[in-house]
């Protein structure tokens, strides 16, 4: 069985714009678009993090390995190898559209600084999911076949 290879443009292309993505989803949650700063005081006088924070720290988590699988996509020439990490790029990019909402860890109930993070997150998850799509079906974009840069 001969595997069918792809080393064009849009594959590199693709493989750029995951990896930044992720860069811009790692940089969010503390940098670009701060999640609060606060702490919750318990009733047994413990200070704690707010759930934003904790969403921001699982949202970094999502990022490295949205990097790290777009970098293996980018360096990789396997079309079915291509299409598998696009698949695990739309799965990654539903996580991080899901862990600020209630279905994850959530961030604070009142509107706060960190609901503007989670909007962002959001539109930075469904931009991967598109990118994991294009991915998928690179084959069926006009133009993907050609050869390298």
């Amino acid at each position: 069985m001969k595997v069918k290879i792809l080393n064009g443009k849009l594959a590199k292309v693709l493989g750029g714009l995951g990896a930044a993505l992720g860069l811009l989803i790692v940089l969010t949650p503390f940098h670009l678009a701060p999640v609060c700063q606060g702490l919750l005081e318990l009733n047994t006088g413990k200070m704690v993090h707010m759930r934003c924070h904790y969403t921001g720290q699982g949202e970094i988590f999502f990022g490295i390995i949205i990097v790290l699988v777009s970098l293996i996509f980018l360096f990789n020439q396997s079309l079915p190898a291509q299409k598998s990490l696009g698949g695990v790029l739309m799965i990654l990019g539903l996580g991080v559209i899901i862990l600020p909402t209630n279905q994850g860890i959530g961030v604070c109930m009142s509107p706060m600084e960190c609901h503007a993070t989670a909007k962002v997150l959001c539109v930075l998850g469904g931009l991967t999911i598109i990118v994991g799509l294009a991915a998928v079906f690179q084959e069926k974009i006009p133009g993907s076949t050609s050869k390298n840069i």
